[in-house]
């Protein structure tokens, strides 16, 4: 009988749900509810950032502060270590300038302002008044 396939929760390509790990992204029993590496316990919000229990973060190291620890580099990363900091000659390995920012794709035109006529003059101090107007915009009089 077929199985349905059922999409990973970290790659989102559909893959059998009995598997031990994704075979797209290499994850781990990837159907199992999420844990904290270092106490265990099951994460029930994926938003949780540290955890509720023994205050670890949850937030993933890079992979290469994760295989090498304070001054000695793990067994396989010997080699991926000067790939990894080697930069333009004469520059600062991976300091890179950011793009320069794109302009919107539409923007809204600008009402374009509208001129006041004046339709005639504040009985009060004799300033211009728009036309519709019932107050004078300079000493306050109501028109009429």
């Amino acid at each position: 009988m077929p199985t349905f396939k059922h999409p990973c929760p970290y790659c989102g390509k559909f893959i059998d749900r009995a598997v031990a790990a994704c075979p797209y992204c290499g994850q781990s029993d990837p159907f199992a509810p999420k844990r904290c590496q270092n106490c265990r316990k099951i994460i029930e919000d994926p938003e949780w950032v540290t955890c509720p229990s023994c205050g670890q973060s949850l937030i993933a190291p890079p992979p290469a502060a994760a295989t090498a620890t304070a001054g000695t580099p793990a067994p396989g990363a010997a080699s991926a270590a000067p790939a990894a900091t080697a930069g333009p000659p004469g520059g600062a390995a991976g300091a890179q300038a950011p793009p320069p920012p794109r302009p919107p794709l539409y923007k809204d035109p600008e009402p374009a302002a509208q001129p006041q006529i004046p339709a005639g003059k504040c009985s009060g101090c004799g300033a211009p008044m728009a036309a519709g107007a019932r107050f004078c915009t300079v000493c306050g009089t109501m028109a009429g």
